[in-house]
């Protein structure tokens, strides 16, 4: 803890409001301007580019009882973006307004480095391919109604449950993430603009899913969407998002569900700075046929997740206060699925959900494919792997970050993970008579672990065009959750990145 002291130490001895967030190393520009832009009287066109990469390192450490390691020891996963945005205002026209969005990534996934070992959503397992992300168009008629459709990326809120991968770090947010993908659709949709003083916005949606963290190869979903926004654009608002969806696999099985999904959002100017609290909660209920078993063909499906976030902005430096929960589920037997999975691009610090569960989770679907355990192959189990979610914890993330020079940030703490209920691997837990087991075979205690994080990143402007690089590394201190068959606890995990990203 004595580097943390020593950081809040170095960020109060730093005047506020003395550095900026960006450096200026050419040009006039202070903020980030596509190269490539024409803004006319009737019609305005950006082509914005972007260049990212990240090659990143992790220490080995075990996946299964059998003792089979994580070994990836460099993984490189560049990502090329190209994209188009056209607004256009005829004069003759004034009630209509029409907007259009392009954005595709060329390139995005692993180019290099590997697991080492079978699974499913493993860390690195996703190969380089393209991707589509948005080829959509709206019209806004007199001001009021907003018409839309194409394919597009779904978000909403801090995006614990829908998130389009496309909100990083920025400075004073002390994140320790990288998005990569994101929810995609393909959408009609339905709306209003703000209304009234009290920036009121309504809409409704119908989606068919393209791809996002639930979406397994094969299967078909179809959402429709209902939600209202009080406060749009201002310090201070909030909205609830609706869901239906139903989504079916190629063995004919699926679900039903619906979802509740609240958020809100202040800021408020402080003598020394601004201080920002933001919150959503979200809970899934329905049923499915999902993972049946002998005793109980169809599941009960509720489940909860929760996040908070309390942010002080002093100029120079600052703090961040993060809380998470989201449900688990201790019994796949039983009649109730209980997990909630947070969304991948919802990162909570570099280690613990990105690397150990994902590889843990994702190495489950070839130890419980043992059709031994109950006489026949357990059915679905490749939706047991997390990908990298967050689920089953209660973590709080307290970090500091100090901006010492113009766009230069260091920031860091440490995160403390519990289990919502213990840890337990579909295979293990079944040869040990249904009591929850952890993917080494331990019988687990309640703490996941602590992981201590750090990172700086450097931010300039060349003429609008926007220059980041970073570092980042960590360590994960495993808690009793980890402990193998012989109760011996599993040892540290270490890992580090290098992140660069230019945006033209």
């Amino acid at each position: 803890m004595k580097w943390i002291l020593g950081l809040l130490a170095l960020a109060a001895a730093v005047p506020a409001a003395a550095q900026q967030e960006s450096a200026v190393w050419a040009g006039d520009k202070k903020v980030y301007t596509p190269v490539v832009s024409f803004a006319g009287d009737e019609v305005s066109v950006e082509l914005p580019a972007s260049m990212r990469s990240r090659v990143e390192a992790v220490s080995a450490f075990p996946v299964d009882a059998d003792g089979t390691k994580q070994t990836t020891k460099l993984a490189f996963l560049p990502q090329v973006r190209v994209g188009a945005r056209l607004d256009s205002r005829p004069r003759d026209l004034p009630w209509f307004h029409l907007q259009f969005d392009y954005e595709h990534d060329l390139t995005t996934g692993t180019l290099s480095g590997s697991p080492g070992y079978a699974g499913e959503r493993l860390p690195y397992g996703e190969k380089e391919h393209t991707e589509l992300r948005r080829l959509y168009a709206r019209a806004i008629l007199a001001d009021t109604i907003v018409i839309g459709g194409g394919y597009t990326m779904s978000h909403w809120g801090l995006g614990l449950l829908a998130n389009d991968g496309a909100h990083g770090w920025t400075p004073g947010s002390a994140r320790f993430t990288d998005p990569r993908s994101g929810d995609r659709v393909i959408r009609a949709a339905v709306g209003t603009t703000p209304l009234t003083d009290f920036k009121i916005v309504v809409g409704g949606a119908i989606d068919q899913v393209e791809h996002d963290d639930v979406l397994l190869p094969g299967d078909s979903a179809m959402q429709y969407i209902l939600r209202g926004v009080v406060g749009e654009g201002l310090p201070t608002n909030g909205g609830i998002y609706l869901v239906y969806r139903e989504q079916n696999s190629t063995q004919r099985r699926g679900f039903d569900v619906y979802v509740a999904d609240v958020t809100a959002s202040t800021t408020h100017k402080l003598s020394i700075g601004s201080l920002t609290f933001a919150t959503e909660g979200a809970v899934i209920w329905g049923r499915t046929s999902l993972a049946p078993n002998p005793d109980f063909v169809r599941h009960d499906l509720l489940q909860v997740a929760a996040t908070g976030k309390i942010s002080l902005d002093c100029g120079g430096y600052g703090g961040v206060f993060d809380v998470l929960y989201a449900s688990g589920d201790q019994n796949v037997d039983d009649g109730d699925q209980n997990a909630f999975k947070v969304d991948p691009n919802y990162e909570f610090g570099l280690i613990l959900f990105r690397q150990v569960l994902a590889a843990q989770t994702g190495r489950a679907v070839v130890t419980a494919s043992n059709p031994t355990i109950i006489g026949r192959p357990v059915p679905d189990l490749d939706r047991v792997p997390t990908g990298g979610s967050p689920t089953n914890t209660i973590a709080f993330f307290p970090r500091a970050w100090v901006r010492p020079i113009d766009g230069w940030e260091t920031y860091g703490g440490p995160m403390i993970a519990l289990t919502e209920v213990r840890y337990a691997d579909p295979f293990n837990s079944r040869l040990a008579g249904g009591q929850p087991h952890n993917a080494l075979g331990g019988s687990p205690g309640s703490l996941w672990g602590v992981e201590l994080d750090l990172g700086t990143r450097y931010r300039t402007l060349v003429y609008g065009s926007e220059w980041t690089a970073g570092l980042e590394g960590g360590v994960l201190f495993p808690g009793n959750a980890f402990d193998n068959g012989a109760g011996q606890s599993m040892g540290e995990v270490f890992a580090g990145r290098f992140l660069f990203e230019v945006r033209l």
